[in-house]
């Protein structure tokens, strides 16, 4: 079993969905879990989960698009804790997918300050202490729409914003040995996706038909992922974007012939 004892990881949006899952399978694995999260109910009914776990925790309210919030979440966990040895970057927000013509401009603003403005701004503060510490590890949970073209205007080159920012911070800080990788998902069966399923904002239907493997994926493959590339067993792994879409982007053209 991977083992990340005395491990500090940060997981930002680990109240909910993806991110709540890899807080469980990281505490599983002996690390100790700070939650920030814009949510703080959320936060802390993970913070729970982690310690019947046996493990640490930290539920903080934060906002990730907001400076001071995240100087107040890393002085926080340094006050705690006294290190953080992993960021996963994780918060993130969607928008409906609907052409440009039509979607709402606040979506530009909101998109942004999360899904990018967030991880710039959280890698940046945990890049920092970790090369005071020499070593560390950043991983960004990025998207298939940073890599294909998908109906999500705002949402899509935000996604390939991060996937570059993790190639570029993983250069930049290999010397300190922090490594930087990011995991983009395919249709992962969220409380947020099925929502959006419920109120008709997506149809299941024809994502599992555009699925080569016909199947949408669960948190728990993304957190397995996430837990193998924060460990000792990836520790030459850096600046990798790794797609966990049930063949979605092997798809190509292969749809247009009914095969």
């Amino acid at each position: 079993m991977t083992d990340l004892s005395g491990k500090v990881a940060i997981v930002t949006g680990g109240g909910s969905g993806i991110g709540k899952e890899i807080c469980r399978f990281f505490a599983q694995a002996g690390a100790t879990i700070v939650i920030p999260d814009i949510n703080l109910e959320d936060a802390e009914g993970t913070a729970k989960i982690v310690e019947k776990q046996g493990q640490k925790s930290l539920a903080i309210q934060t906002d990730v698009s907001r400076q001071q919030d995240v100087d107040n979440l890393f002085l926080k966990t340094l006050s705690v804790f006294g290190k953080v040895d992993i960021l996963i970057n994780n918060a993130g927000v969607s928008h409906p997918t609907q052409s440009i013509l039509e979607l709402d401009t606040a979506y530009v603003d909101k998109v942004f300050n999360v899904d990018y403005k967030g991880v710039y701004l959280c890698s940046r503060r945990a890049g920092l202490e970790m090369v005071k510490a020499k070593g560390g590890c950043i991983l960004n949970i990025s998207s298939i729409a940073g890599i294909t073209p998908l109906p999500l205007a705002m949402y899509g080159p935000m996604k390939s914003a991060v996937n570059m920012l993790t190639r570029i911070l993983a250069r930049d800080l290999a010397a300190q040995h922090v490594r930087v990788n990011a995991i983009a998902p395919g249709y992962v069966l969220t409380p947020l996706i099925q929502e959006m399923i419920d109120t008709g904002l997506r149809n299941p239907d024809l994502i599992i038909k555009q699925t080569p493997m016909k199947k949408m994926l669960a948190p728990e493959d993304i957190a397995q992922a996430a837990l193998f590339l924060c460990s000792d067993n990836a520790k030459h792994i850096t600046g990798a974007v790794l797609p966990i879409d049930a063949g979605w982007l092997s798809d190509g053209g292969w749809a247009a012939y009914n095969q």
